[in-house]
């Protein structure tokens, strides 16, 4: 059904809780819904995207969301569970006999930590202390712990004890989770001193692999880590929008989607 004429102030308020609601909007569709002109809503969309609401993209636009708050481990741990499992089962996979990996904090990571391979030897480094506790089940393991200042909410061991705990350590792979992912804010998580941390990690990475449910896609938080481009491989459970999918195959970033218990469908692969 097509709206009445309005002020351009409370069309564009409406047409951002449209976007809040549905995620993504192409601009024909909504120049049809108010109508009026595809010029009158580009220029709608420019001004939200101008103010922050949302971010452009060809022929339309996406809700840009930002995370002010941040939740406890034990709160995370209790969104999408089985979707995290699936995400850790696959990233686990990974794994090789003999590697040096790092696994960061977090919900997601957790699961990887739990489905890693029993009968395979590996170095596993993490500054999550639930993490290194998790892994004193597995006896072919070597498990270094990179300590620092433990962070309650997360229970991430962060600071200038883990900074320098780091030097002269390399991994072959590390495994971080993240609170955003967005193609222009990139990899963000709410607390400042892990984004330190989390940022000494993937310099000291061979390859960076990113854990994250759908929920995460264009979410800004705090503190930034990294930018898409310096990820190998982003694991999760239901693709983006194409338009991300197309800007993380220019970037040589492979993306693999968990589509059911047995399946990963591999949209866009490094080369």
């Amino acid at each position: 059904m097509k709206r009445n004429k309005m002020l351009a102030e409370e069309r564009r308020q409406q047409l951002l809780q449209h976007i809040k609601e549905n995620g993504v909007v192409k601009t024909s569709d909504l120049a049809g819904d108010y109508n009026v002109s595809q010029m009158t809503i580009r220029n709608d969309l420019s001004m939200l995207a101008m103010q922050g609401h949302l971010e452009r993209i060809h022929g339309g636009a996406i809700a840009q969301r930002w995370l002010s708050k941040e939740p406890s481990y034990n709160e995370k741990a209790l969104l999408h569970p089985q979707q995290k499992r699936g995400i850790g089962r696959e990233a686990a996979r990974i794994i090789e006999e003999g590697m040096a990996v790092f696994i960061g904090n977090g919900s997601t990571t957790m699961e990887i930590i739990r489905h890693l391979p029993r009968d395979r030897q590996f170095r596993i480094f993490t500054n999550s202390l639930n993490h290194a506790v998790e892994m004193t089940a597995y006896e072919n393991a070597e498990v270094f712990v990179i300590g620092g200042f433990l962070r309650g909410s997360s229970l991430a061991m962060v600071g200038r004890l883990a900074h320098q705990a780091l030097q002269g350590i390399y991994f072959d792979i590390a495994f971080l989770g993240v609170n955003g992912l967005s193609l222009e804010y990139g990899l963000t998580i709410p607390s400042l001193e892990e984004t330190e941390t989390a940022s000494e990690v993937i310099r000291h990475s061979q390859r960076t692999i990113i854990v994250a449910d759908h929920t995460k896609f264009d979410v800004v938080t705090h503190g930034k880590i990294a930018d898409i481009s310096d990820v190998d491989i982003l694991i999760t459970d239901k693709g983006p929008i194409p338009s991300f999918c197309q800007t993380l195959a220019t970037l040589d970033v492979e993306l693999q989607v968990v589509l059911s218990q047995k399946e990963v469908e591999v949209i866009s692969r490094s080369t």
